[in-house]
């Protein structure tokens, strides 16, 4: 189970919300890098996300050629993303202990307004990710 507390963002800040119960989960700030692995699951990388819980022992899978453990919501419980647990192959952008959030179950807040998250996109020549401009 997660926390009993949860962390708020100050709404001068922009941020994501997860869409399913308006929890703070990251400063866009944090936003790393937009990731596409192999399966074509596409996310949203975070330097820093905070009102989630992995249960590493609850159920490892693979997302590609990685070991990857599920990222749940604090407040609702409803399934985020992923952590990785163990990188196998060579990946410019995977590493260990990566929190990867899938855009399409956030929202993004700023002042007063709630909008959609922005669906990651990647080069489509090279399939590399693109980085976020800050």
């Amino acid at each position: 189970m997660g926390n009993s507390f949860l962390l708020e963002f100050n709404v001068s800040d922009r941020f994501y919300l997860c869409r399913y119960c308006q929890n703070h989960l990251a400063l866009c700030k944090d936003f790393s890098l937009n990731y596409s692995p192999a399966t074509g699951v596409t996310g949203g990388v975070f330097d820093e996300v905070v009102n989630v819980h992995v249960n590493e022992l609850e159920k490892l899978r693979q997302l590609g050629p990685h070991t990857v453990a599920d990222v749940y919501c604090n407040k609702c419980e409803n399934l985020l993303g992923w952590k990785f647990i163990e990188v196998y192959e060579e990946d410019p952008v995977a590493r260990k202990d990566m929190v990867m959030l899938q855009m399409g179950k956030l929202q993004e807040r700023y002042g007063n307004q709630i909008e959609e998250a922005v669906e990651p996109r990647a080069n489509a020549a090279t399939r590399v990710p693109i980085v976020k401009e800050i």
